[in-house]
């Protein structure tokens, strides 16, 4: 997919998904909600993770930027499967590398540290994904991976 089919697509699934993204929800019922699980959201992630895999950096930070204009699809894409070989931790890590400091860079720390825990998570693969990705995500990554 090329980069302006991408953000068209996204910019749609973020229309679809800002009444779920932006619903209030007191934290005493919070059990009974769960993500929204959007098919196309999910398989658009993963194109644009194999688009920024491929691209160089002027075009990784457009990715980062619709990511970011764009949230409530970033908040609710997630990859349709578990990082369950080192391909699948690969788009994982990179979705990671496209959200870069997200809303909360709390959060984006706990999930970083949830992601390298994963058997998968070689010095090769988080080092290949690090020179893909912004000065935060990529500082993070690499601190993490040398402690």
């Amino acid at each position: 997919m090329e980069l302006a089919a991408l953000r068209e697509h996204i910019e749609a699934l973020d229309e679809k998904l800002k009444p779920i993204a932006d619903t209030p929800v007191a934290i005493e019922d919070i059990g009974k909600y769960r993500m929204p699980s959007d098919r196309d959201a999910n398989d658009t992630l993963i194109e644009a993770v194999e688009l920024y895999a491929q691209s160089d950096a002027a075009q990784r930070e457009k990715i980062r930027e619709i990511f970011r204009n764009n949230y409530a699809f970033a908040w609710a894409a997630t990859p349709p499967f578990p990082a369950d070989s080192e391909e699948r931790f690969r788009q994982h890590l990179i979705h990671f590398s496209i959200i870069d400091q997200g809303r909360d860079w709390r959060d984006q720390i706990l999930w970083m540290r949830d992601l390298l825990r994963s058997p998968f998570a070689t010095r090769d693969v988080v080092e290949e994904v690090a020179s893909m990705s912004d000065d935060w995500a990529r500082d993070q990554m690499l601190r993490a991976i040398s402690i």
